[in-house]
C-alpha cells in the first residue's frame, strides 16, 4: 500500500482499538519502526490521534471525525462518485455553492473542464483547489477560520453569503436521521443554511455510512433539497424509509 493507504489503514486500527502498541503497528502494516514514528506524528500533528510512548491512542469520537483531516481520508471512492454525479448539474456560466464537506470538494476536480464557473464557498481546501484554475472564478466567504474545519465560519461568513446568489449549493451531512440531517456544530449549520437560501437549486451527496451515524443539532429536512444523491451501499430498510416518505433519490 502508498503511504496514505498505510497511514488511513493505521487510523482505522487505533481508532478501531482505541489504543495500540508500536510494535503491534510495526507488525499490521509490515513497515519499519520509523515509517510508523513518522506516520504517528503527522496524523497527531492532524489531530487524528494522541502518540504516546511505545504506541498510539484514539481521540476523542466527536472531535476525531469532525477533523478534516480524517473525513478527507475515509470513503474516498463513495465521495468521488457522488461528485462525478452531481457535477453532471454544472453548466458553464453556473454560479454554485459548495459547503465546507469533503464530498463536495471533490467536485472541484470535476469543474475542471467546465467554463467560466463561479464557486462561492467557506472552504479553504477548495479554494486551495481552484486558486489556480483560470476558466473558474473564485469567491471566499470570509469570517472566523476553524483549523480543526478547515474553513471560515461566523457572522461575518454568513452576512457575506446571504448577499450573494448562486444556482446551485452543493452539500453534504455528517447524519442521517429518518429525513432529516443533522450536524454536531452550530457553526457549521448556520453557513449550511445561509448557502441553501442564496442558492436556486439545493444538492445533497450523502455516503451510505451517514444514515448510521448520529449528531446533534438538525439543519434541513431532505425534502428541502432539489437533487438528493447517495452511495449505493445505503442499507435496504434507510433507502425504503426514503420512498415511503416519498423523497426522490438518486443512487450512484
Amino acid at each position: 500500500m502508498d503511504a496514505e493507504e498505510r497511514r488511513r489503514e493505521l487510523l482505522k486500527v487505533v481508532q478501531t482499538r482505541k489504543s495500540v502498541g508500536l510494535d503491534e503497528l510495526v507488525e499490521h502494516l509490515s513497515v519499519s519502526r520509523m515509517t510508523v514514528h513518522r506516520d504517528l506524528d503527522l496524523l497527531a500533528s492532524r489531530g487524528l490521534l494522541r502518540k504516546q510512548r511505545g504506541g498510539a491512542s484514539a481521540e476523542s469520537s466527536l472531535l476525531f471525525e469532525s477533523n478534516f483531516h480524517y473525513r478527507q481520508e475515509v470513503y474516498q471512492p463513495e465521495k468521488l462518485a457522488l461528485a462525478k454525479a452531481a457535477a453532471r448539474l454544472i453548466e458553464p456560466g453556473h454560479v454554485i455553492m459548495l459547503d465546507d464537506s469533503t464530498t463536495t470538494l471533490q467536485i472541484c476536480d470535476e469543474i475542471a473542464e467546465v467554463e467560466n464557473v463561479t464557486v462561492i464557498t467557506n472552504s479553504l481546501a477548495v479554494c486551495e483547489k481552484l486558486r489556480a484554475k483560470p476558466s473558474t472564478h473564485l469567491v471566499l466567504a470570509g469570517g472566523n477560520y476553524n483549523d480543526t474545519l478547515e474553513g471560515f465560519y461566523g457572522l461575518l461568513c454568513e452576512q457575506t453569503l446571504r448577499k450573494l446568489r448562486a444556482d446551485w449549493a452543493f452539500m453534504s451531512a455528517p447524519s442521517v436521521i429518518g429525513t432529516c440531517l443533522y450536524h454536531q456544530d452550530q457553526e457549521v449549520v448556520r453557513i449550511k443554511r445561509a448557502m441553501m437560501e442564496a442558492a436556486e437549486k439545493s444538492v445533497m451527496l450523502l455516503v451510505a455510512a451517514k444514515f448510521r451515524t448520529r449528531a446533534l443539532t438538525q439543519f434541513a429536512e431532505l425534502s428541502e433539497f432539489n437533487h438528493i444523491f447517495i452511495d449505493r451501499q445505503i442499507d435496504p430498510a434507510a433507502a425504503k424509509s426514503l420512498q415511503q416518505a416519498a423523497i426522490p433519490f438518486e443512487l450512484v
